[in-house]
């Protein structure tokens, strides 16, 4: 290539460079606005994934893969927190029918907290925590990466 095709690419590659440094700061701040901006950098990376340089398209398969795996880890957090939920749940209108109802007022016992339900309760913090772990971590490892003009290497496609 001679010098003049190279610093007609350079603007065209920053600014894939840039969007792709936008994408990943996108997932970054995913936990603050409830996941809303990790599907506007998914949908970036799935949109130019086949459009860019090798190292900027190494990066946008990384991005696709923090979200999968940052939504299945959501999904399982919401899964565990729905079933502690059930599980009080399903104490409550035990101990609600198991009481009865008195003269004066309804009167419900204590609530035991049992093993399952603290279970999934702490299930569905502990993913929530890696959840938000995961997205950090690894959004800023890409994005250093990135930065420093270095690609994603990974095993699977």
């Amino acid at each position: 290539m001679t010098p003049a095709s190279d610093t007609a690419a350079a603007p065209h590659d920053d600014a894939e460079r840039n969007l792709a440094l936008l994408a990943y700061a996108l997932i970054f701040f995913a936990i603050f606005f409830a996941g809303a901006p990790a599907l506007i950098a998914v949908g970036i990376a799935y949109s130019r994934r086949g459009k860019v340089p090798r190292l900027i398209r190494s990066h946008y398969r990384f991005q696709i893969f923090i979200f999968w795996t940052g939504l299945a880890l959501t999904l399982l957090a919401a899964f565990s927190g729905l079933a502690a939920v059930m599980t009080a749940l399903v104490a409550i209108v035990g101990a609600a029918l198991h009481s009865g109802f008195n003269a004066q007022l309804f009167v419900i016992h204590p609530l035991h907290v049992g093993r399952v339900m603290a279970a999934f309760a702490t299930a569905a913090v502990s993913l929530g925590v890696l959840t938000g772990l995961w997205l950090m971590a690894a959004s800023a490892y890409g994005f250093i990466r990135l930065a420093s003009h270095r690609s994603i290497r990974q095993t699977a496609r």
